[in-house]
């Protein structure tokens, strides 16, 4: 008896490094669970990994709808040059006179959508007490590059031209996106600079954006790209499931590394995971904008964090402390210190 009572604390113990030690380091409790439990996202196709996180995010929906109740939340449709794309509007007593927070989902341009990022968009909303616009853009290998990226440029300017009737003041609009997502926020930003509409950009906030391309050759994909949630299989699936060619890669709306009229960004700030693939995507990315003579440009990486962390509680709670951090800097970039 007394064998087994001094056996609960190491098995405990054992157990706490089980879950929270990873080869490069140590997780988030929460993380650690779903690393230990979850299946990577490469054992399915796309669609079928689309069907089968649609139906996981159908069913934790009405919690998170209690959990983070947002006063005002309305779905509508933009057109674009390819058609209507849904699109839902998110306002928690939001402050007419800010610029509005543009979201563009992750999902390696292949799954993803309104409902699976629900939780994000209304954390974002309650917090940055901001209208938060999530677009709902078409995914391969249905719809191949470059029409998601078209569609959210179409998005992003309707939603400025349209600032009136939407109830905000402001025209300005804070693209942001993760993953996928977060190359489409700074596509976006590209395209309306090339257009010159880069007056309405008041921010961009690109989380662990893939702006590198597939394969590369960072050294994060080396050291992460197996056993934390995004693989490198993944990667190379989503990515011959997005271009119906091999050129296709090289547009640098894919391999934004290689855009070079980056002087002039407006405020950025790069929300990195730390064991992520596409870290040092984001890390290079602040470099040559520094490089460039940008000043306002931030970037942290979450310890203990993994690739889709950003505002999901199921991955603990530096989720939400990434998206307090967002709101904190789109408050005054000038004076927010990662």
């Amino acid at each position: 008896m007394t064998y087994l009572i001094w056996s609960f604390p190491i098995l405990g113990t054992l157990f706490f490094i089980y879950i929270k030690w990873v080869p490069h380091g140590w997780v988030q409790w929460r993380t650690g669970l779903g690393l230990k439990l979850l299946p990577t996202i490469d054992h399915l196709s796309p669609i079928e990994q689309r069907i089968k996180l649609e139906k996981l995010s159908a069913r934790g929906l009405s919690g998170i709808q209690k959990k983070l109740p947002v006063e005002d939340i309305k779905d509508f449709e933009i057109p674009t040059r390819h058609g209507p794309i849904k699109a839902r509007l998110y306002n928690d007593n939001a402050d007419p006179a800010l610029p509005t927070i543009f979201y563009t989902h992750g999902g390696g341009f292949c799954f993803g959508g309104l409902d699976m990022f629900e939780e994000v968009c209304r954390r974002l909303a309650r917090t940055s007490k901001r209208q938060v616009y999530s677009v709902e853009y078409s995914l391969a290998p249905e719809h191949k590059f470059p029409r998601m990226h078209q569609e959210c440029e179409d998005a992003a300017i309707w939603l400025s031209t349209h600032h009136d009737a939407l109830g905000v003041e402001s025209e300005k609009i804070i693209p942001m996106g993760d993953s996928a997502g977060g190359n489409l926020a700074i596509s976006t930003v590209f395209a309306l600079r090339k257009r010159n509409l880069g007056h309405i950009l008041a921010a961009v906030v690109p989380i662990y954006p893939s702006l590198e391309g597939y394969p590369n050759e960072t050294s994060s994909l080396r050291k992460y790209g197996e056993g934390y949630f995004l693989t490198n299989k993944a990667l190379a699936t989503f990515t011959e499931a997005l271009v119906a060619d091999v050129e296709d890669l090289k547009d640098p709306r894919l391999l934004l590394a290689s855009v070079n009229e980056i002087e002039g960004f407006p405020p950025t700030f790069v929300v990195n995971a730390e064991f992520d693939p596409l870290t040092d995507d984001g890390g290079n990315f602040v470099s040559r904008l520094k490089d460039a003579g940008n000043i306002q440009v931030e970037r942290k990486i979450y310890k203990g964090t993994t690739h889709a962390f950003f505002g999901a509680g199921i991955m603990g709670d530096q989720g939400a402390k990434a998206v307090e951090d967002v709101a904190k800097f789109l408050k005054d970039p000038s004076k927010f210190s990662s």
